[in-house]
């Protein structure tokens, strides 16, 4: 897989290389061309930096309530004489008229009033226009205001504007064939009175000597924006003369229909911008020095590269991982990076370095998922030629249909459903195992079980998500395994065995899963072999072999040394040597029989019938009724509830016996033996309690173990078996059984078990 891995990344990265060759010669040659994106980019970003317009700036406007008041359009040129008459008066510094006078007045003492007027406040301006008579640029005349005018303006300059190709006018030309603009005029005027000091940009600006001279207009806000009054109200003296004086006066008409009218970057409403208030916001740009500038061509196209290849090397750093959130990143830059280009004066169009990088990650991501997919058709045209790990049936051909991305889906969904299948093969033959089986990672943590192994799980009460030790540390160590003492982690658990809290035994046998290629461990696999039932055949083999080296050995050397003893002066009568011979010979049947019993309660089936257990209780009490005669015991029963229950008659007779039995042997003589059995809502209860010896406190936890008797019990003789097989009837039939014993007082056995549940049944029925 290596292997793979690294021949796919080579491959990636060839293409990498001819992707960003490619997008280099394009992002060059796009860059040097318009793109409407730009200026839908440009002005978003120039309409979120609105300014206040400048206090120095006021328009008086040819508006509706103007043309009512004084006729309709055009208006005789002396009462333009007297507008510049009262700025005069009033202390206008600059005067500048968005209103041509290309023609003369009808009568020529118009003109000259007018002309009076201008020379008299000295700093008035008025426009100069093109006219185009064919396509080309260059065929052209200017037309100047009349000769009156003319020389009595202090300076002329045109007022063209020039649309861009959505029809807003964003940009203009400080000089048109070397004719500076009206309102550069204006400046120029401004700066040699000292109303205003150009800024270090604007003075480059005005050094500049081309020809064609073009800037982006500032626009600070939208239509209406710099403060106007209307012309009729200047004339006829309705304004304070403080209004006026200092203020650099501009006129031009904006009345609907009147004039001319643009859209600009804030949008074309009611009719786009009056071109007197988009000469009023390329004169507050000369006066703040904010006017817009393109970058010159090459520089924008080293911007627009710039993106690109920042994108193109971190595609390359980061191993071609995190390419949408890269694109993204590097693409924010770039507008965050226009933008800030745009708010110190120059204007650079991202949108060629965004297509580019946005290019650049559609490419790249293309040929990475086409790779992809042609190295999946591959691995399964591979694997599809290995042979299947399991019997399949021969498909039907279906015919072929989509495109080449369908056929490859197709191939992948069929290598899937492969390795599904083999997968759900390993897990049901993993399931199908005789012992509890389990795949563990390294670290111990459980990744497979079979079916027995989930039994042994839900027995401990652990999860199937945890680690295996978490499920060693549920059990009981018996001893530890064979492993080597060099050996370390799980290796060290082989061969151990364990018990768990159902007295279930396991023998552990672990062995590590391999890689076939690297020879690399990557697994254990953990074998829980339930031993239980050798173990309880070694238990009871060592309980057999204690009771023939022990317990029948004692009677038979007895008889031994009984007839050994005939042939010395000692020796006894016949009568009283058979009487001892035949004692020792009930003992060794009596031992037998109790043997034999314990193992057949303990591993034999019990043939369980309907019985009342208040019968066997009186049962016993008439075995044990000579006993208890001859030993002057009382027994104490009331046999008020039969207790009804399913169980093993002849075996639950013998445990009340013997518990009976025990109780009048370990019981003073005039004592009374209490038997209680109840009817409760959880089982039956019996109790049988004396007024014995008792039995020690440390003799307490070992009263029900086979051959162990209490160091108290030395009123009469015993082997050890009755209690434990009284235990082993108890748990046969689902009960339990309790001692409590307190010495020289009494010792008393509960026992509980289960009713039997048709008599329930019949109970509920009524």
């Amino acid at each position: 897989m290596a292997h793979v891995s690294q021949s796919l990344f080579r491959g990636l990265t060839r293409t990498w290389w001819l992707i960003g060759l490619l997008l280099v010669a394009l992002t060059w040659w796009a860059e040097q061309r318009d793109w409407l994106f730009d200026n839908t980019l440009y002005d978003r970003l120039l309409t979120s930096m609105t300014t206040p317009a400048s206090d120095d700036i006021l328009i008086v406007t040819v508006d509706e309530r103007s043309l009512e008041a004084l006729g309709r359009w055009p208006w005789p040129r002396s009462l333009h004489a007297d507008l510049v008459d009262g700025l005069t008066r009033a202390g206008a510094s600059a005067v500048l008229f968005d209103i041509v006078f290309t023609e003369p007045a009808r009568q020529p003492e118009q003109d000259q009033r007018l002309a009076r007027a201008i020379g008299e406040h000295g700093h008035v301006f008025l426009p100069a226009i093109h006219v185009r008579r064919g396509e080309r640029t260059d065929d052209a005349s200017r037309l100047l205001p009349v000769e009156p005018l003319r020389d009595a303006a202090n300076g002329i300059g045109h007022i063209d504007v020039r649309a861009d190709i959505d029809g807003a006018v964003r940009s203009i030309r400080l000089r048109e064939d070397g004719v500076p603009q009206l309102t550069l005029q204006l400046y120029r005027d401004l700066v040699a009175q000292g109303i205003t000091t150009p800024s270090d940009a604007t003075r480059r600006l005005l050094s500049d000597d081309r020809r064609d001279l073009e800037v982006r207009i500032p626009y600070h806000g939208s239509t209406y924006h710099y403060p106007r009054v209307s012309y009729v109200d200047v004339l006829q003296g309705r304004l304070p003369g403080s209004l006026l004086e200092g203020r650099t006066v501009m006129i031009g008409t904006t009345a609907k229909g009147l004039g001319d009218h643009h859209p600009t970057p804030f949008g074309g409403a009611n009719g786009g911008m009056p071109g007197i208030e988009i000469l009023a916001n390329l004169l507050d740009g000369l006066l703040q020095g904010d006017l817009i500038r393109d970058l010159p061509g090459w520089v924008a196209s080293l911007l627009s590269l710039l993106p690109l290849l920042i994108f193109m090397a971190l595609v390359r750093l980061f191993q071609f991982r995190y390419m949408a959130k890269l694109a993204l990143a590097v693409a924010g830059s770039v507008l965050l990076g226009a933008w800030g280009l745009l708010a110190m004066g120059w204007w650079w169009p991202p949108a060629v370095g965004l297509l580019s990088v946005i290019g650049a990650y559609v490419l790249i991501s293309w040929r990475c998922q086409a790779s992809a997919l042609h190295w999946f058709q591959q691995e399964i045209e591979r694997l599809e030629s290995e042979p299947s790990m399991i019997p399949t049936p021969t498909r039907k051909q279906t015919p072929e249909w989509g495109l080449i991305l369908h056929k490859h889906l197709r191939a992948l969904d069929s290598g899937i459903t492969r390795i599904r299948n083999s997968r759900r093969f390993i897990t049901d033959a993993l399931d199908s195992l005789p012992i509890a089986t389990m795949v563990v990672d390294v670290n111990g943590r459980i990744i497979l079980s079979s079916a027995m192994a989930k039994l042994l799980l839900q027995r401990c009460r652990v999860d199937e998500t945890d680690t295996i030790h978490e499920l060693l540390n549920t059990m009981v160590q018996e001893h530890q395994g064979s492993a080597p003492p060099g050996r370390q982690g799980l290796d060290a658990f082989d061969g151990a065995l364990y018990k768990d809290a159902s007295e279930h035994y396991y023998h552990l046998k672990i062995s590590p899963l391999v890689t076939a290629v690297d020879a690399f461990k990557v697994a254990w696999l953990i074998g829980f072999v339930d031993v239980t039932s050798e173990r309880q055949a070694e238990v009871q083999r060592s309980k057999l072999m204690r009771f023939l080296s022990h317990d029948l050995k004692a009677p038979q050397s007895n008889i031994l040394a009984l007839t050994q003893l005939q042939g010395t002066p000692s020796r006894l009568s016949e009568e009283e040597l058979l009487s001892q011979v035949a004692q020792q010979a009930h003992k060794t049947l009596s031992l037998t029989e109790s043997f034999m019993q314990l193992t057949q309660i303990e591993f034999g089936a019990l043939d369980k019938e309907f019985l009342l257990l208040s019968d066997v209780i009186l049962e016993a009490i008439d075995q044990a009724w000579p006993a208890a005669r001859q030993h002057s015991i009382h027994l104490d029963y009331d046999p008020r509830d039969e207790c009804p229950m399913e169980g093993e008659r002849t075996y639950l007779l013998r445990a009340v016996f013997n518990l009976l039995d025990n109780a009048i042997k370990y019981s003073p003589a005039e004592t009374r033996v209490t038997i209680e059995a109840r009817e409760t809502t959880s089982g039956i209860s019996l109790s049988i309690r004396d007024q014995g010896v008792g039995i020690p406190q440390r003799d307490m936890p070992h009263v029900f173990d086979s051959y162990r008797r209490s160091s108290g019990a030395s009123l009469a003789a015993g082997h050890g078996l009755g209690l434990s097989m009284v235990k082993l009837v108890v748990e046969q039939h689902a009960g339990t059984i309790i001692c409590e014993s307190r010495e020289h007082v009494g010792t008393r056995f509960l026992l509980t078990l289960p009713r039997a549940h048709c008599f329930d049944d019949e109970i509920d029925l009524g």
